[in-house]
């Protein structure tokens, strides 16, 4: 499962980005609940089951938009198969950058093949993000695509 890249602490506050809300995040806030942690959603257009109230929700309108969320505002970031779908990929990833705090991942989860992983690896890289990894065997069926804000690189600051 996916809360195998987490490392919280008291009170981290994730975003999750998606364009289907399913039980993921209720397994990712089962996780969070004994640090007392937050999620806050970001709501593409698409399928979304009705589950529990969530820190904040962002209803994003259409796929030109930015995700929500403050700068330097969150531990994690996971974009759920919304990357291949917006219409500037890398404005996106910049915004998103700016909403983690330093050291940092930002967590790409997608259906195989739905976008090139060496095209979204370059996305990332030219967006600032570091130690970027490529995981084909974690999710059944997804690929999953992890990078991170390093403290005093590119952006960083």
């Amino acid at each position: 499962m996916i809360t195998s890249l987490l490392h919280p602490t008291p009170h981290t506050k994730i975003m999750v980005v998606t364009s289907h809300l399913d039980t993921m995040v209720e397994e990712l806030g089962g996780f969070l609940a004994p640090y007392e942690g937050l999620i806050d959603i970001s709501l593409f257009p698409g399928e979304h089951q009705n589950l529990n109230p969530f820190h904040k929700i962002f209803t994003i309108k259409d796929y030109k938009s930015p995700a929500g969320g403050i700068p330097r505002d969150y531990a994690a970031v996971i974009v759920q198969d919304v990357l291949h779908l917006h219409e500037t990929p890398r404005k996106f990833l910049e915004l998103i950058y700016r909403t983690l705090l330093n050291a940092s991942e930002i967590i790409i989860i997608q259906k195989n093949d739905s976008m090139s992983i060496t095209e979204i690896e370059s996305l990332l890289d030219q967006v600032e993000f570091r130690a970027i990894n490529a995981m084909s065997d974690l999710i059944e069926g997804h690929e999953v695509i992890v990078g991170k804000k390093m403290h005093m690189w590119g952006n960083g600051l």
